[in-house]
């Protein structure tokens, strides 16, 4: 987690931009949050999958063959039209082989969850939502208790004009990194206009910002988890060049380890590549590549009690994402 943050604000200082996103997380791993996100138009359906390989690589450890590859699917269903917030249900699958036979790592890592969330209406000039859901996330599938999580989200936002907004939060995640048995708060001050979003808060920080019409310029942190640091432009309407970095954490529940540990693992990764945006109507492909490093591997309980397990060595890698809306 020390070396995710290190890097972290690297990134941001390489894009000269304070760290600063969305009105609500739009974590790709976290349902709660994706249930509750506003919607656009009339769209009731938005789809993605993430398909990822490194180069063959070895466990520094103990010399062990490794390669570490995901299929990564995620989405949400709009189940009634009544607004921007609309009753949803988010889902996310992760399956990660990790192809070694060191003793130190498991074969592979699978995570799933959904969540339910639906606005619950207006209290003065605040707008409350609610999400529940459930998970599991463990090295086999669906045979380890302990690998079973719950998740819980009550926010609210006061918009003080069509541009500024506040959210307050209570979050409940029991597979979080970060002190997964205990419900936080977050409060977070949103500035959107069309050219530019500005995040400033707790646990929450992001600015997205189009300094030109075929610039884009992203950094996002997000203190628990993970960070972005992205760069795109324009070549035609169609298509996008982009180069970002990315720091990333997972948790998941290992069958031989005690209810009470996990096994963590941090991911640092530096890409480009381009992006075909809306080539087939609501329908985008990213294909793109780069160089993971920092793969490292603990366990504990949480993030702040972390014991070293092993390390892949860096490695390349390739990876395609599809998405669709309609």
């Amino acid at each position: 987690m020390k070396q995710m943050k290190t890097w972290i604000s690297a990134a941001i200082c390489l894009f000269g931009l304070s760290a600063l996103g969305h009105s609500v997380r739009a974590s790709s791993y976290e349902t709660q949050y994706n249930a509750l996100n506003r919607w656009t138009g009339n769209e009731w359906f938005q789809s993605w999958n993430d398909l990822f390989l490194e180069n063959s690589s070895h466990v520094r450890n103990d010399s062990s063959p490794a390669q570490i590859g995901w299929v990564h699917n995620g989405g949400r269903i709009r189940l009634a039209n009544t607004g921007r917030y609309s009753p949803t249900i988010a889902y996310n699958s992760l399956w990660m082989p990790l192809n070694t036979n060191s003793s130190l790592l498991p074969r592979q890592l699978d995570s799933q969850s959904m969540s339910f969330g639906t606005p619950i209406g207006q209290i003065g000039k605040w707008g409350i939502g609610v999400s529940v859901g459930a998970g599991y996330a463990g090295s086999a599938p669906y045979n380890d208790p302990s690998a079973i999580y719950g998740m819980a989200l009550i926010t609210t936002q006061y918009k003080f004009n069509p541009r500024d907004r506040l959210l307050v939060s209570l979050d409940y995640n029991g597979n979080r990194s970060f002190m997964p048995d205990v419900p936080l708060p977050s409060i977070e001050y949103a500035h959107i206009t069309k050219k530019f979003t500005l995040i400033a808060g707790f646990p929450e920080v992001g600015i997205d910002w189009r300094p030109t019409r075929r610039l884009r310029l992203m950094v996002h942190y997000y203190i628990y988890d993970d960070g972005t640091a992205k760069a795109s432009y324009a070549l035609f309407p169609w298509m996008r060049i982009y180069s970002s970095f990315n720091a990333s954490s997972w948790a998941f529940h290992v069958d031989r380890y005690s209810s009470d540990q996990r096994l963590f693992f941090n991911m640092s990764r530096i890409e480009g590549g381009v992006k075909l945006i809306n080539f087939s109507h609501h329908a985008n492909l990213t294909i793109g590549g780069g160089y993971a490093f920092n793969q490292a591997f603990s366990q504990g309980f949480d993030g702040r009690n972390e014991r070293p397990v092993g390390q892949i060595a860096n490695a390349l890698y390739a990876r395609l994402q599809f998405s669709i809306s309609f």
